[in-house]
């Protein structure tokens, strides 16, 4: 079996990755939103788990304890706790990313007996006391686990796990790379398989997988179609069918700004004194979503500068229904796309793609109003 096609199984809920992990006797911890540093969990020996609503269909039981005004990525994550699919967790970690997040953490500590929940309160501007709050926080969190676990979380571990993270993060760009050229190896789908991959799975066997993946791409033929070269942006998007309905409609997902794409893991730690205050300030001063309420021009600025690095002809804002965060940007960032010359499509989305016709329409209608259309 080759490299992607080893990544691309470990995508799924559960993996064999998560299974063997398990059959070892060690635990795994559950993760909500990207301000969750995976690094203070890795270094406890846990596996870190993004939590998602990959491939759920019926979100009802999750929805009647959110209720329908909920937004229904969050909804369709319980729903997965309801149903078992979540049963190999050992505990969860989450933050106040924003306000589905938080209510989603509320119900599964409500609903569930898992002996680790806890939550980080992350500060929503930037500045040197909310950096020190931010590593309370996160120091917290450090005491948590190694009362959890009974392990001590060393600086030295913790300076061992930033630095695979980072290797993660270096290969990950490198993959973005390979969809910047004219003619790229590979499509938007399988990119987005790769990445939920990295979220689900040991980043040690993971890094060493992406590793092989990268080389082999070197030999690969380019795509034989490549149409219109789009980026997706917006809310949470944990699911690579919504991608590969674009990319049948003719479009070319080329990259994306997205906290299940690029905004996982992109930017490096810098390790500069005290680790945990390294880890602080890079968690809370990167850009990931405009939940910091100072951080919207470096948002805007990381995107522009995506949209010029691989060549993309028009943007795909898709928003959630109902998500609070995102709900309002298509007014602000339009306006901005607009003057900068750039297309925008808007699509409202729920996880459970009922609407799929409907985008696919609205998909193809946009990828013809972009021929012969540069930025």
């Amino acid at each position: 079996m080759k490299s992607d096609e080893k990544l691309i199984l470990e995508s799924n809920l559960p993996n064999p990755a998560v299974q063997f992990w398990k059959k070892q006797g060690k635990k795994v911890m559950g993760t909500i939103c990207c301000h969750v540093p995976e690094e203070i969990i890795h270094a406890a020996g846990l596996l870190p788990y993004r939590i998602r609503a990959t491939g759920c269909t019926d979100n009802s039981r999750g929805e009647s304890w959110m209720t329908s005004f909920s937004c229904s990525f969050a909804s369709s994550c319980l729903e997965l706790l309801f149903n078992g699919t979540y049963d190999f967790l050992d505990g969860v970690v989450t933050s106040n990313g924003c306000m589905h997040a938080q209510r989603l953490y509320d119900n599964w500590r409500l609903n569930d007996s898992r002996p680790f929940v806890q939550s980080l309160t992350v500060p929503r501007k930037v500045s040197d006391s909310a950096i020190s709050y931010y590593r309370e926080e996160l120091n917290q969190l450090k005491e948590g686990l190694e009362k959890f676990t009974g392990v001590a979380i060393t600086d030295e571990k913790l300076e061992n796990s930033v630095k695979i993270y980072n290797e993660t993060r270096r290969l990950i760009r490198e993959l973005y790379d390979l969809r910047r050229s004219g003619s790229p190896v590979l499509t938007g789908t399988q990119s987005q398989n790769l990445i939920l991959a990295a979220m689900s799975m040991p980043k040690e066997q993971y890094n060493e997988l992406l590793s092989s993946y990268l080389e082999e791409a070197k030999g690969k033929e380019p795509l034989t179609t490549c149409g219109a070269r789009l980026m997706i942006i917006g809310s949470a998007l944990d699911d690579p069918e919504f991608i590969k309905i674009i990319e049948d409609n003719g479009g070319t997902v080329v990259t994306d700004v997205q906290c299940f794409g690029s905004r996982y893991l992109w930017e490096p730690v810098v390790l500069e004194g005290d680790v945990m205050t390294s880890l602080a300030t890079s968690y809370l001063t990167r850009p990931t979503c405009h939940r910091m309420v100072d951080q919207h021009q470096a948002l805007f600025d990381f995107t522009i500068d995506m949209v010029r690095n691989h060549n993309v002809e028009g943007i795909i804002f898709a928003k959630m229904k109902n998500c609070d965060v995102w709900g309002g940007e298509n007014l602000f960032l339009e306006e901005r796309f607009k003057k900068a010359n750039i297309p925008v499509l808007s699509l409202e989305r729920e996880e459970i793609m009922t609407n799929s016709l409907q985008v696919s329409v609205r998909v193809e209608a946009f990828i013809e109003m972009l021929q012969g259309v540069g930025i």
